[in-house]
């Protein structure tokens, strides 16, 4: 793990700069039910397209590898929006 991540710096690096700007906009957001909302369902439809397009870069996709990503997103997001509530 520690290797994949060394190799693919940028995109772990890109990765950990939209879930911390995540983090920030979702605080700043805090009365604002409605824009969290967005905002969360946001971060689930980057982290599926960052995951399907870092795999497709090293010619690792299948359909598996895009159905864990998206399965990982729904159920993030799932659940973020049930906190919500």
């Amino acid at each position: 793990m520690i290797e994949e991540i060394k190799s693919h710096k940028i995109a772990y690096a890109v990765l950990a700069f939209v879930l911390i700007g995540f983090i920030v906009l979702f605080m700043h957001f805090w009365p604002d039910r409605a824009q969290q909302r967005i905002l969360v369902i946001c971060l689930g439809m980057f982290y599926f397209l960052w995951g399907v397009i870092v795999h497709k870069n090293m010619k690792h996709i299948n359909s598996k590898v895009v159905f864990e990503y998206l399965a990982i997103a729904i159920l993030a997001v799932s659940l973020l929006l049930l906190l919500l509530n």
